[in-house]
């Protein structure tokens, strides 16, 4: 059993090194969460259509959302901080599925496009870049694994909180007083006006819509984000060929008196040049496409980021404060982290990537290769230089030290709010 999952892992049942590779099926996961989310499916015209999940994510993330912000504003009529922070921490947080559902229903040409691009190239290291066939796919077989672990980390929480869920709930049985007026636990702190919640089969629906919800959010959170990681490291494996074919621009050339040499190399090195200029407007086109896709995901994380941190912690130790540990909330505390440090590490290493392009054109002698190729040299190295699309007025750059900056931030919100 363990061989079989290293081996899927490692994907050494595929044969990567030769012939035609699909990327679809290289990256299994990935298209097949696209094909689940009606945002793909390249092999099938006529894709069933009794089924549309996406509602159903929809519907469960607004009702969830709506019961949430009922209980928020509930907190600050009686002027509950603690249900005001947890029951506010959970409003933001299925407020950003219901974003990410948006985005993704606007943006399927951007999606497309990316697909498109993806199996391209493929096609090209796959032919005309052989030589670099190697190199490419380790990169791609990073790619692979992360998702893997991506998938894997994001199914343990949603059925983590879950578990959490069960045992707060038996606990609370093996445990309560029937003399007391103790409320039976819940995932999310759901309240209603004139309606008990304790009493069947009302809390019964209430306990299971809350599991529901939770695994349906990390669900179509899992979809987002693994999306997002190949997307960026596709962008990056773009970088990577232009720089593998600009350090290969002036190989096998040299000075000649020879007209008909010198005629042969301006022709080799022109066609080199512009297929590095095709590779180069190409990522830049994979650039804008995720830009247009994610900027606004983006910068609604970098928003919300510090007062979730600061709610659902400070949430945490009141209860702990009152003999009650609250294991959900520091599950959503700490994964809230890690996804969030996990675009900002990529989109730091996508801003490197983008920027070695110019130390690449440093690297070449390209005063020995005419005139002719040193503007599209100079445009390389200054569009290059540009700062990522995703960013936006009045927002930080998305990196590890906006990641630290926003942290600092919540630490600083959690002990003001504890003073």
């Amino acid at each position: 059993m363990i061989k079989k999952i290293k081996s899927f892992y490692n994907k050494e049942n595929t044969n990567y090194s030769t012939g035609y590779v699909d990327p679809f099926e290289f990256h299994q996961t990935f298209y097949q969460m696209l094909v689940n989310f009606k945002v793909a499916d390249l092999k099938n015209k006529n894709p069933p259509s009794y089924f549309n999940q996406n509602m159903i994510l929809f519907l469960t993330a607004l009702v969830a959302s709506i019961f949430c912000f009922i209980s928020f504003y509930h907190g600050l009529e009686t002027s509950d901080l603690s249900r005001i922070t947890e029951a506010g921490t959970y409003t933001i947080v299925m407020s950003y599925k219901l974003l990410i559902l948006s985005c993704t229903r606007r943006n399927l040409p951007q999606y497309h496009n990316f697909l498109r691009a993806l199996k391209k190239d493929f096609k090209y290291i796959c032919s005309v870049g052989e030589k670099y066939r190697v190199k490419y796919f380790e990169n791609q077989l990073n790619t692979w694994k992360i998702c893997v672990v991506l998938c894997i980390f994001n199914g343990g929480i949603g059925i983590a909180m879950n578990i959490f869920a069960y045992l707060k709930l038996f606990y609370f049985l093996a445990t309560h007083d029937a003399d007391t007026e103790e409320s039976r636990p819940l995932l999310f702190p759901f309240w209603f006006p004139n309606v008990d919640l304790n009493k069947s089969p009302i809390y019964e629906v209430t306990f299971m819509f809350g599991n529901v919800a939770a695994m349906l959010y990390t669900y179509n959170f899992t979809f987002m984000l693994q999306t997002q990681i190949v997307w960026i490291r596709q962008i990056i494996s773009k970088a990577d060929v232009i720089t593998w074919n600009l350090q290969d621009l002036l190989v096998d050339v040299y000075p000649t008196t020879k007209k008909e040499e010198s005629e042969y190399f301006s022709k080799l090195i022109e066609n080199r040049m512009r297929n590095i200029i095709t590779h180069h407007q190409s990522m830049y086109s994979l650039l804008e496409d995720y830009s247009i896709v994610y900027k606004k995901l983006l910068m609604f994380e970098q928003t919300i980021y510090s007062p979730v941190i600061c709610l659902s912690a400070y949430c945490i130790a009141e209860k702990l404060d009152n003999g009650e540990f609250q294991a959900i909330l520091l599950l959503l505390c700490f994964t809230t982290i890690v996804v969030y440090f996990i675009p900002s590490l990529l989109c730091t290493y996508l801003a490197i990537k983008v920027n070695s392009v110019c130390d690449a054109c440093w690297g070449i002698p390209f005063w020995n290769a005419g005139p002719v190729i040193r503007p599209y040299m100079v445009l390389m190295m200054q569009r290059s230089l540009r700062p990522l699309p995703i960013q936006s007025p009045g927002f930080k750059d998305i990196s590890v030290e906006t990641f630290s900056q926003k942290l600092t931030s919540a630490y600083s919100l959690f002990n003001m709010l504890r003073a």
